[in-house]
């Protein structure tokens, strides 16, 4: 076998090897995103990011939704069901006025970043949250 055979097969396998281990981190941001019940109300948009390419961003997912309720009470359940799934409680007010929450440094799980929308408010391209609605996008990377 010439060198360059050898040196395209080793590519290849590369290759493959990236494509398993970016396949087996998607596939486990979407086991946690269930456990901390991210696909809650109606999911707007789902999407897988990064790991491929030049210098191989982070892989992360990012689930957008919009659930019946006020702002606290959903924001609370979904930090209830987040420390329920093995993370940390934040420390109280969990979210502050930026209505962000943010999870990370856990053994064996993935930074979570959890955001409310109020009624009224844009999410992205969504437009914004209706009345009696609240809009929520969870982060995990």
């Amino acid at each position: 076998m010439s060198g360059v055979k050898k040196m395209e097969d080793r590519r290849r396998m590369m290759w493959f090897r990236e494509r398993r281990r970016v396949k087996a981190r998607r596939l486990r941001l979407s086991e946690v995103a269930d456990s901390v019940g991210a696909r809650r109300g109606v999911v707007l948009k789902e999407e897988h990011t990064g790991g491929a390419g030049i210098g191989n961003s982070p892989v992360s997912l990012v689930i957008v939704t919009l659930r019946p309720g006020f702002e606290d009470e959903v924001a609370q359940a979904q930090i209830d069901a987040a420390v329920s799934a093995g993370y940390t409680r934040p420390p109280q007010p969990p979210c502050g006025k930026a209505r962000s929450c943010s999870f990370y440094g856990q053994p064996d799980l993935p930074m979570l970043t959890i955001e409310t929308y109020s009624p009224g408010e844009r999410i992205s391209f969504f437009g914004p949250v209706p009345e009696g609605h609240t809009g929520v996008i969870i982060s995990l990377s």
